[in-house]
């Protein structure tokens, strides 16, 4: 019996040892999954949607579950166009942010989409001026008389 508690204690650092190795292994492919989702244009029922978005806003005129439609199918084409351009974690979050709620848009999408660019273009931008250097102003003549 002594002979065996070795074994098993060999047996038991095994299995950590394999534990610890299968979880990270987990996590990378379910941050893989979460990338995969966001290479094409998510599939919505924009149908639903809009007849949900109308009974919200009953009361205002011209808006029909037709025209909510047309407009979501105008936004989906724009997103195809587009859709590779988008860096991945973006489109990550707003397929995310977008889904909140239940009733998903691709109005809604892209509006997340474009102002996710602009934010990252006003960070670029923002970092470009501070690594300027100053251009220095020389005084004119006939200026200062």
């Amino acid at each position: 019996m002594v002979s065996s508690s070795p074994a098993k204690g060999a047996l038991e650092r095994n299995r950590e040892r394999v534990s610890f190795m299968i979880m990270p292994a987990m996590l990378l492919t379910s941050l893989g999954l979460v990338v995969q989702v966001a290479d094409a244009v998510p599939t919505y029922d924009i149908r639903r949607t809009c007849k949900a978005a109308v009974t919200l806003a009953a009361g205002s005129e011209g808006r029909t579950v037709d025209s909510c439609v047309a407009g979501e199918e105008t936004a989906r084409k724009d997103l195809e166009k587009e859709w590779a351009k988008v860096p991945a974690a973006e489109r990550t979050q707003c397929v995310g942010t977008v889904a909140v709620g239940g009733s998903p848009s691709y109005v809604e999408l892209l509006i997340c989409l474009e102002m996710m660019r602009d934010s990252r273009k006003h960070q670029e931008d923002e970092r470009a001026a501070k690594t300027r250097k100053p251009v220095p102003v020389t005084p004119q003549k006939g200026l200062t008389n």
